[in-house]
Parts: C-alpha cells; structure tokens; sequence
C-alpha cells in the first residue's frame, strides 16, 4: 500500500509556499490546470453553469480559474493548506472552501451523491494523496457523473499504483473511462547536471461514475 508523508508534514510545506506557489511553478511551465480543462470542454455537457464542482486538493484556486472560462460558476473546494485556501479565497470563486486533510479512511465532509463534477490536479502524486483515496471520491460524485483526474508520468511506484487502483474501480464497474489522454510536455524538470532540464509527461483521465 503506498504510503504518502505525514500530512502535517505536507501542510506545513504548503503553508510555507502559498505566497509563492503560482509564481514558482511558472518557471516550470506546470499548466496542468489548463490541460485539465481542455479535456473536460471536449466531454462535459453544454449545461455548465448549473452544475457542482468539487476541487479536491484546491491549493489556491487555480482550477477552477480554467474551469470557470469553460463556463463553470459553482464551485466547492477543499484542502489542507490554510494559506493555501486564503489565496484561494481571494480569487472569490468558491462559494465554499473547508480545510480538510484528504487521508485514506477519512470520509470527507461531504455528503454522498453531490458533484457532477470532482476534480483532482496535481495532487495525485508520490508524496501527496494515496491512491486509496479514489472510492471516497467517488462516493461524493454523482451517478452519471464525472471525476477528472491528472497525474505526472514519472514512473515511479505510484504512477503504477494509482493505474492499478484505478482500474481495479473500472473492472468493478464503479465507473467507466472516457478520457485518457498523455500531455508530453507536462513540465519542466531538472534532469542530471551535463544534461540540463527536459520535460516529463502527464496524464489527463476523465471517469463515468457508473449508474450502479
């Protein structure tokens, strides 16, 4: 089972770096955000601005400032990070923002059948949310209803996993792929010092919560 870092460990990192978080990882070209949204204005009904969204793993609101040039205007977001929800909130998207730990086992405080649309960007990552958190959010997704998750390729052991995991959901017929769609130039990373940087890839995946 993959295990991520302690999350006070997490949120305090977080809450260190808010201040400077969008200006930093432009250096990197990290737009994952927009990638995001480009593959749900392909797949997503038309009937936009009534629907909910959740922005799991918020940080400070840059999803749904690309959701909202998509037409999106309701949006719920949650995190960790204090600071990080204070950026957020000044961008005055969200009519609700909860501070909240996302940990396997810890339901969120969310009732069951909620969004139609849950959103993950970013946080799927070594070090960040375990991959066990997928039932739960499918839990608060809607039946019919849509979770757009992304993730670097780094192949590392967690890529693997949440693949696995993700699957795992799709052959029990909890919710069914629509989307799967590999982003080359996700961002920039430092690779050796004689080689300079390059770019890693990403993936963009966009789920059916089943009828079920």
């Amino acid at each position: 089972m993959y295990q991520t870092s302690p999350p006070e460990q997490q949120v305090q990192f977080y809450n260190i770096w808010a201040e400077k978080y969008e200006k930093e990882i432009a250096t990197v070209k990290y737009r994952a955000p927009r990638f995001a949204a480009e593959a749900l204005a392909l797949v997503y009904p038309k009937e936009r601005d009534n629907a909910l969204v959740l922005d799991v793993a918020c940080g400070t609101g840059m999803v749904a400032e690309q959701l909202q040039i998509l037409g999106f205007k309701n949006f719920h977001g949650i995190d960790g990070s204090e600071a990080m929800l204070k950026v957020a909130d000044s961008k005055s998207l969200y009519q609700s923002l909860k501070k909240c730990l996302i940990v396997p086992d810890k339901p969120l405080p969310v009732s069951s059948d909620t969004y139609d649309l849950v959103i993950v960007v970013g946080a799927l990552s070594s070090g960040l949310l375990s991959p066990d958190v997928l039932p739960e959010l499918l839990r608060v997704t809607k039946p019919g209803a849509y979770l757009c998750l992304t993730a670097k390729k780094d192949g590392s052991n967690y890529m693997q996993q949440l693949l696995a995991s993700m699957e795992e959901l799709e052959n029990k017929g909890l919710w069914t792929k629509v989307v799967e769609q590999q982003i080359d130039h996700w961002q920039i990373v430092l690779l050796k010092p004689e080689l300079g940087s390059g770019y890693t890839a990403g993936l963009v995946t966009i789920y059916r919560k089943t009828n079920q």
